[in-house]
Parts: structure tokens; sequence; C-alpha cells
């Protein structure tokens, strides 16, 4: 007797309707993977212009502090008195790094840190949405009576002309985005 294996319609169709269940299964997957991706991504950029906002409040704020140093400096006669330790409100020269060896200047070391900023440095107020009011340091950089090139030559004495360095810390609505800024400050005062 010979058997003859027949198939019928009906089973044709469990067939494809097994194999639409997995092409619909697969195709699921691939999309929950592209769309998990794509929110993994949007975060990510979230989280970037977060800090990109936290730091360009941190740099507002320095650049504040680093204008309030420099207008103090411009409002002064006679020449600031320098101090050792900053209590005139403005550093003798070179105290500020006495290793000159080490290659690094002062602000450079992991020593300076916002509890340094905080004992040492003058306060600009006035600052919103940030952690820490920013801060500045007055230092005294050099003094030159002689060979200035901005006189004119025009007979008279000119003062002596004192260049000050005014080093900004600032910090954003976090005390992880942390700014330096410095500027040269040159004035000539009253004898």
């Amino acid at each position: 007797m010979n058997r003859v294996q027949t198939t019928s319609s009906f089973d044709i169709k469990l067939n494809q309707q097994g194999a639409t269940v997995i092409f619909c299964l697969v195709f699921l997957a691939m999309m929950t993977i592209m769309g998990i991706a794509g929110m993994e991504s949007s975060i990510i950029e979230d989280r970037m212009s977060g800090n990109m906002v936290d730091r360009n409040r941190a740099f507002q704020a320095a650049e504040s502090a680093l204008r309030n140093g420099e207008a103090w400096l411009d409002d002064q006669v006679q020449l600031p008195l320098t101090s050792p330790d900053g209590s005139t409100g403005v550093w003798q020269e070179d105290v500020m790094d006495p290793d000159t060896d080490d290659g690094k200047y002062w602000w450079e070391h992991n020593s300076i840190s916002a509890g340094w900023w905080s004992s040492k440095g003058l306060v600009a107020n006035g600052m919103s949405d940030v952690a820490v009011q920013p801060r500045y340091v007055i230092e005294e950089f050099h003094s030159a009576s002689s060979g200035q090139s901005i006189a004119l030559g025009n007979g008279q004495f000119t003062a002596p002309r004192t260049v000050h360095r005014v080093t900004a810390f600032g910090v954003g609505a976090s005390e992880t985005s942390e700014v330096k800024l410095q500027s040269t400050f040159i004035k000539p005062y009253d004898l």
C-alpha cells in the first residue's frame, strides 16, 4: 500500500502565519532597539546642552568678577598697598607663586580649589543662578618708571605705570562648572 502524503491548504496557511509572526516579532524588536537608541541620544544631547548652559553661566560669573577687579583698580588714584596675604586687596609681586621651578602658575595648582577662592578671593556679588558668588584676586605684577614707550617725548615726567594681574573664578549653577579668567591692567598712579 502506497501512502501518499497530502497537504491541505489549511496546513499551508498555518505555516505562513507562523512566518508572519516571526517576521513581525523581529521587526518589532528592531524598532524597539532604534527607539531606545534615539531616546538615549536625546538624553545625552539634553545633558550636553545643560552643561554648556552651566559653563556659560560660570563664564559670565568669572567675567563679572574680572570686571569688578578692574573697576576697583580703575577707581584708585594712589597706587594700592600690597600685602603678602592679600589682606589689602592686592597681593605683592611674586608672592602668589613661590615655587617657580615646577613650571606651573599658581592658578594651575591642584591646591587652588573653590575653598581657596572662598578664603582668599574678593567677592563680586550680584550674580543669580550660581552655586557660589564669583571671586577675584589682584596681584601687583610689575612697576615701570623709565623706558616707557607710551610717553610721547613732551619733556614732562611721566608717572610710573604699574601692571596688575586680575584673576577671576566663577562657577555655574553646579560647582563642577568652573571657569578662571585673567586680565592685565596697566595704569599710572599719582605719586
